[in-house]
């Protein structure tokens, strides 16, 4: 009786611990948020489109900053930016965002007021 009462007790302890805790994370801000290995995680779509809604995963731009900031960067003027781009320049700046890590999209004043100097992706497209 004693053995089954303690191998009761051991099962579920190994039970508790194989479950999901505190420590999961999901999306584009776990495993790629901080220096993961590129190589797994998922690489954004390679659309403008695509590479500007990594940038809202991340938490490096908003989706939509408001009327009341509508000059600050944020998922339509991504869009936009990305899209008056020459193809060329469109492609290298699509291709680094999709490749990169959500700590290297970040930028000071994310996602609401983003200092795009600060984000290398960006700085390739600059004309």
């Amino acid at each position: 009786m004693r053995g089954t009462i303690t191998g009761l007790v051991l099962c579920a302890l190994a039970a508790g611990a194989c479950s999901a805790g505190d420590d999961v994370a999901a999306g584009a801000r776990a495993q790629c948020a901080f220096g993961g290995e590129l190589l797994d995680c998922p690489d954004a779509q390679r659309t403008s489109e695509g590479a500007c809604w990594r940038m809202v995963d991340c938490g490096a731009i908003a989706i939509n900053a408001g009327e009341m900031n509508q000059f600050r960067f944020d998922w339509d003027r991504c869009v936009d930016g990305l899209d008056s781009l020459t193809r060329d320049r469109r492609t290298l700046v699509i291709n680094c965002i999709a490749a990169s890590s959500c700590d290297q999209l970040r930028m000071d004043g994310s996602p609401d007021n983003p200092n795009t100097d600060q984000n290398y992706c960006l700085v390739l497209g600059d004309r």
